[in-house]
């Protein structure tokens, strides 16, 4: 006869571990709902008129500076939206619109696929009509990716 043992750890301010569980989650999605709720728009202006944006110098066409520029200004409200690392701890965009997120080593990973849905959708608002790629990676060293979205511009 097997007895279940049942976990004693805790988590954050010593709660039971089923409500650490919650703990996290719900902090992964405060952070998906500030993403939703950020304006999003090419250029987003800071409290206090602070910063914005670094400028982009065009190394080829125009069209390919553009697209430099809205892909910082993505980043900078990825930023924005998680000013403390709780979530995402690096972010990275290529110049296919492959963006790369290491998450943060208290991440929930049932929580990583509605945060990868969430970086999709917006990454959709900013670039119609793209190939859109995120790529979830584990904080390891190398990072490990566990996660992969993609949205084909065509069927959507």
């Amino acid at each position: 006869m097997r007895v279940r043992r049942q976990a004693t750890s805790t988590g954050r301010h010593d709660a039971q571990p089923q409500a650490a569980c919650l703990w996290h989650l719900a902090r992964i999605c405060s952070v998906c709902v500030a993403l939703l709720c950020a304006g999003w728009g090419p250029y987003v202006s800071a409290p206090f008129g602070g910063y914005g944006p670094p400028p982009v110098q065009a190394r080829s066409a125009d069209t390919s500076s553009e697209l430099r520029q809205r892909q910082v200004a993505f980043l900078h409200q990825i930023r924005q939206a998680d000013p403390r690392y709780q979530t995402i701890n690096k972010a990275v965009l290529n110049e296919q619109n492959e963006l790369g997120v290491i998450l943060n080593r208290h991440v929930d990973i049932d929580a990583v696929r509605s945060l990868m849905r969430t970086l999709l959708t917006q990454m959709a608002k900013a670039f119609p009509g793209h190939d859109l790629t995120v790529i979830a990676y584990a904080p390891a060293q190398p990072p490990m990716p566990i996660g992969t979205a993609r949205l084909n511009a065509r069927g959507r």
